[in-house]
């Protein structure tokens, strides 16, 4: 990998993380909105999988072996889908409003895009070695 390549995808791991963090802050700037009868049902458990998907991607992030981060990933794109599930059922119940609905599709969104490139570039990398 020459030193443009890992600079660009350095680049691309911090914007993942950004999403993500931007994400977790969403959600749990939403708490107090939450109708009280989905708070320990459903929202603490989206939090909880909101904060595992920001740390895999710093424990990813972290990580100088490939094969290492490329597992990191893996377990992130796996709490993706389950917070993704979350997600679904939160707004399924209208847990949220329709706006924070929307803004968070999007993160979801682009962070599902930006993890999935990782992922690949990460493979790649292993690949070609």
């Amino acid at each position: 990998m020459t030193d443009s390549n890992r600079t660009q995808q350095t680049a691309a791991d911090q914007r993942v993380y950004k999403r993500a963090f931007e994400l977790a802050d969403t959600l749990c700037a939403q708490a107090d909105n939450v109708p009280v009868k989905w708070r320990r049902v459903l929202w603490e458990k989206t939090l909880d999988v909101a904060m595992d998907l920001l740390a895999r991607i710093v424990y990813a992030y972290d990580e100088k072996a490939p094969k290492t981060r490329l597992a990191h990933l893996d377990r992130a794109l796996s709490q993706f889908t389950v917070l993704n599930t979350y997600i679904s059922l939160c707004n399924r119940h209208q847990v949220l409003p329709l706006q924070k609905q929307t803004n968070i599709a999007e993160l979801m969104t682009d962070i599902s895009q930006q993890l999935g490139g990782w992922r690949k570039a990460t493979a790649r990398m292993i690949t070609s070695v």
